[in-house]
C-alpha cells in the first residue's frame, strides 16, 4: 500500500489518495488522478512527425558521410586513394556538419558542361565552384576507385543540397 494514503499533503491541504485528483497529483503529471495530468494530449506520433524526423536524417547523412570516408581505408584500391591527412581534413568538415559525396568525372562533365579530363583535383574543384558556389563546395579529393569525394554545405540556394543525378 501507498504509505500517503489516508494522510493530508501539507501544501495542497487535501488528501493525496490514488484517484483523488488534486493539484499536487496534476503538478507531477500522475496518470492515477483524473487523467488529467500533464500526459494528456501526448501521442508518440506526433512527436515523432515534429522532431525525430529531422534529426534521423541528421544522423543518417553523417552516418553515410562517415561511412564513405570508412570505406576509403580499406580493400583494394584502382586509383589514388586519399590521405590520412585529407581523410582526417574530410571528418572535421563532416564535424562542421558537411556532407560527403562520391562522384565521377563524367558527372562532373555534365553538371559543368565540360568535356575535360581533369588532372588535378583543384581543377575539378574550380569546375564545381563554377556550377554550385564557393560556399556550397568545400573540399575535394581522389577516391579509391578513380573518382572524387566531394565535400559540401548541406544547404544549396535555401534547400538541401543534393548533387543532380
Amino acid at each position: 500500500m501507498h504509505k500517503n494514503i489516508g494522510k493530508r499533503h501539507w501544501k495542497t491541504n487535501k488528501s493525496s489518495c490514488f484517484g483523488s485528483g488534486n493539484q499536487y497529483d496534476k503538478s507531477y503529471g500522475s496518470t492515477w488522478g483524473s487523467g488529467k495530468g500533464k500526459t494528456t494530449g501526448y501521442t508518440k506520433t506526433t512527436e515523432a512527425a515534429r522532431g525525430y524526423n529531422q534529426i534521423y536524417n541528421t544522423f543518417e547523412t553523417r552516418y553515410r558521410s562517415y561511412r564513405m570516408l570508412w570505406d576509403q581505408t580499406r580493400g583494394t584500391c584502382k586509383g589514388n586513394r586519399p590521405s590520412p591527412a585529407t581523410l582526417k581534413t574530410f571528418a572535421n568538415w563532416i564535424n562542421k556538419g558537411a556532407n560527403v559525396w562520391k562522384v565521377t568525372n563524367t558527372q562532373i562533365n555534365k553538371w559543368c558542361d565540360t568535356k575535360q579530363t581533369f588532372k588535378s583535383c583543384a581543377t575539378a574543384k574550380t569546375a564545381l565552384c563554377g556550377k554550385f558556389g564557393k560556399g556550397t563546395i568545400k573540399a575535394i579529393t581522389w577516391n579509391k576507385t578513380g573518382g572524387y569525394l566531394v565535400a559540401t554545405a548541406p544547404i544549396y540556394q535555401g534547400k538541401p543540397f543534393k548533387f543532380p543525378y
